[in-house]
């Protein structure tokens, strides 16, 4: 984008966060009175209900999702940068990455990289896929806020993660990490926030894209009953992995499954960390397994009675401690 162009784009992004953060479910979101869970209800229902067709095919929806989430960072005091991706469908369009950064004490140049995609799959709200993850990043991000660690954390919310909204425009993620890497960013790790929403404990509600006795066979004992939230890497990340589950674990909020895979299991690959691993850096999922749990991935269902919010309190509370693990030398 030429600069010029770009200059305007990001004022005209900025003055309409300044506009919509006049809006009464913002100054909830911020209410010190409010409880974890009421926090992330309210901002999964804020997304659904007013942009529920925040794809490519309502560019406006979109695009106020991402500014309503650049004035949540914004009035937590995190410093922005505003990645750009062009919607070629749209001429003059753009669609954006939000970068919310909050520089390290003693390493700043080391960066902890937490993502969550804010766009939904064409006709549905998707409540699970992705409110749930941006709700929690934003719950990282107001805990963290006044609290610097010595490494950098770096919060992203990233566009264009569906395939329907990826095509001829490309993942918000792979720009970003692409950034990141000509820029030469010391990324030590990067978590996707995908989907985080959707538990059960009925018996048999958890399914796998394997056979369960490839995991046995892997050494992993993967539960039957979806009760769980899942860590998903590659077996060479499975370092990040394991410091991720014993930090996780010790929350002692919600029971953790590991699971560092072979490569060559596509599955692994559908989230933002795939394009993190594409550029060279160590990257997990964070996930309540998408599809393979919930009834209601990629379905006009997918709203926001159907999410447990004690729960995603719960995985906040876990990945605090991960993140607190990941910052600290």
């Amino acid at each position: 984008m030429p600069i010029q162009k770009y200059q305007r784009f990001a004022i005209a992004l900025l003055t309409l966060t300044t506009l919509w953060g006049c809006s009464s479910s913002n100054t909830y979101h911020q209410a010190s009175s409010t409880t974890t869970p009421q926090r992330l209800f309210a901002d999964v229902f804020t997304l659904c209900t007013e942009f529920p067709d925040r794809n490519i095919t309502d560019w406006e929806q979109l695009t106020k999702a991402g500014a309503w989430i650049t004035n949540r960072f914004i009035r937590l005091g995190y410093q922005i940068e505003i990645e750009p991706l062009p919607i070629p469908a749209k001429g003059e369009g753009w669609t954006t990455n939000t970068i919310a950064t909050l520089l390290g004490t003693t390493h700043p140049e080391e960066i902890i990289v937490i993502g969550a995609h804010y766009d939904t799959e064409i006709n549905t709200p998707g409540a699970d896929d992705n409110a749930s993850g941006v709700a929690v990043m934003l719950e990282l991000a107001r805990r963290f806020a006044n609290n610097p660690q010595p490494r950098t954390i770096r919060f992203i919310a990233f566009t264009n993660e569906e395939n329907s909204n990826s095509i001829n425009t490309g993942m918000g993620s792979l720009t970003s990490a692409r950034n990141s890497k000509d820029r030469g960013d010391h990324i030590i790790a990067m978590l996707s926030l995908e989907m985080l929403g959707y538990y059960s404990d009925e018996p048999n509600s958890q399914t796998y894209p394997f056979p369960r006795e490839m995991a046995q066979q892997l050494g992993l004992d993967l539960p039957t009953v979806g009760n769980f939230i899942a860590i998903v890497a590659r077996t060479n990340d499975e370092p990040l992995v394991a410091q991720l589950a014993q930090s996780m674990s010790q929350a002692g909020t919600i029971p953790v499954v590991a699971a560092p895979l072979p490569p060559q299991i596509p599955a692994i690959y559908r989230s933002d960390h795939a394009n993190y691993w594409l550029h060279g850096y160590p990257a997990a999922m964070i996930t309540d397994t998408s599809q393979y749990r919930t009834p209601h991935y990629h379905k006009m269902t997918d709203t926001p009675n159907t999410l447990d919010y004690n729960r995603m309190a719960a995985v906040a509370d876990a990945l605090e401690s991960a993140v607190h693990s990941l910052t600290n030398k």
